[in-house]
């Protein structure tokens, strides 16, 4: 297999096409080789497989029905040697249910019906060379990210093998904690920045938590928005804003290591898990903590992130502190993710958050939200909700595409009856993503 991590800008036009009719490869080479693709054929499973070995391809498109090998097979195959390649089938013999099972489990990414209609082969082909890229692009975040946090951990070992500052003029280049929170004792006061990377790690730890769950990822980045006014408001030190920011970004990152669909049920009502899953879900702030300790400059974020499940009547978890023995950091992010993770208007969410006044939270901590949530431009919100919840006038936050990955309704779309008839219609037909992503 290559070694390449992922795909260099050559080779995203670079399609395999598998199938034992020459009349096949030669319509479907005529049909893509003018949109500036870049076709290798083969007519056998099997030497596809060793071409794979060899050359570098952003998608595969196999016929099922081939001797030797079926296309279905084939592509199993290629996703176990070759995952960054994304797999198309062409198919005249399977069942939707078979295709429908083989797209949720990743074998295929999308299926073309045969014969197929050419502008529907394009836009397939088309969200085929997205995904690849985006697959690839993640892989490579990834790798970037583990070599990150192998250096970061270098520096803070190095840092606690030479305590003390390190003198300029000995080209030293030992990060200590005082260079990563460098304490002002005015508030508001300059900082020295955090080490190199450490907010490309940070924004790629959301990125993650966003691609789990869209609800997270964009609670954590209007959470960032509102802490950073809350700072101003109250005239944080740099060093508590900087780490209430972090908290804000980083406060659900464990929640990805929770099966999905508990994840998805506690989002929409506690009160729709079982008592087991419960006990998962309110182990995520300590769990989010232990993710952060091995870095040092993430430990007081950790500490606030521990706690911003507390009640200030004793209720919450996972320590049940109570009154003032909640961190004041923790508190305020508590009301401040509350507050974001509403999908109802500012004055709304203000009010339901007021009526939980020394039973959920502080007052002061209200008091300090309801100062800075006017003065703050926050992120539009998104929410994920149901196919069948669709409603007038919602606008779509994410593109709606059919069974075969054609484009149904695009990002910004504002729902009519007339369209969200349509969506329903064509769901009942042949099944699609029950899952929509609406701004709120």
């Amino acid at each position: 297999m290559s070694s390449k991590s992922g795909l260099s800008d050559q080779n995203w036009g670079k399609i395999l096409i598998v199938d034992d009719e020459d009349m096949v490869l030669s319509v479907l080479k005529s049909q893509l080789q003018p949109e500036g693709y870049h076709i290798s054929t083969e007519k056998s499973g099997v030497k596809a497989l060793e071409l794979l070995q060899r050359e570098t391809f952003s998608v595969i498109l196999a016929d099922h029905e081939m001797p030797e090998i079926s296309g279905m097979d084939l592509l199993k195959k290629a996703k176990e040697s070759n995952p960054q390649v994304t797999r198309l089938l062409i198919s005249s013999g399977l069942s939707m249910a078979e295709l429908t099972e083989a797209i949720k489990s990743e074998t295929i990414y999308r299926f073309v019906t045969k014969p197929w209609l050419r502008e529907e082969l394009l836009v397939t082909l088309r969200n085929a060379i997205l995904h690849s890229k985006l697959v690839s692009e993640n892989k490579s975040l990834h790798e970037r990210n583990i070599q990150l946090n192998l250096k970061i951990s270098k520096m803070s070992e190095a840092a606690a093998d030479q305590p003390g500052e390190g003198d300029p003029s000995d080209g030293s280049d030992t990060i200590t904690l005082d260079d990563v929170f460098a304490t002002s004792d005015s508030p508001g006061g300059a900082s020295v920045p955090p080490p190199p990377g450490v907010e490309l790690a940070v924004e790629a730890f959301t990125k993650v938590l966003y691609t789990f769950h869209p609800n997270l990822g964009n609670t954590s980045l209007r959470a960032v928005a509102l802490c950073q006014t809350l700072g101003e408001v109250l005239e944080l030190s740099s060093d508590d804003l900087k780490s209430l920011l972090w908290s804000a970004a980083l406060h659900d990152i464990s929640l990805v290591g929770i099966d999905r669909g508990i994840v998805r049920r506690w989002l929409r009502g506690p009160e729709k898990c079982t008592d087991e899953e419960m006990v998962l879900i309110k182990r995520h702030p300590v769990q989010s903590q232990t993710m952060l300790e091995d870095f040092p400059y993430f430990q007081e974020a950790g500490e606030i992130i521990r706690s911003h499940h507390e009640n200030w009547d004793g209720t919450g978890y996972p320590d049940g502190l109570k009154g003032e023995m909640i961190p004041w950091l923790s508190r305020l992010l508590n009301v401040v993710i509350t507050y974001c993770s509403k999908h109802s208007a500012s004055i709304q969410a203000m009010s339901e958050i007021e009526n939980g006044k020394d039973t959920l939270f502080d007052e002061d901590a209200i008091n300090a939200l309801a100062k800075a949530a006017p003065l703050t431009k926050m992120p539009r919100g998104e929410r994920e909700i149901l196919l069948i919840e669709l409603k007038q006038g919602m606008v779509l936050a994410r593109e709606i595409y059919n069974a075969n990955g054609f484009l149904l309704l695009p990002k910004g779309r504002e729902m009519t009856e007339a369209s969200i008839n349509k969506v329903w219609s064509i769901n009942r037909v042949t099944p699609i993503d029950p899952l929509v992503l609406v701004y709120c």
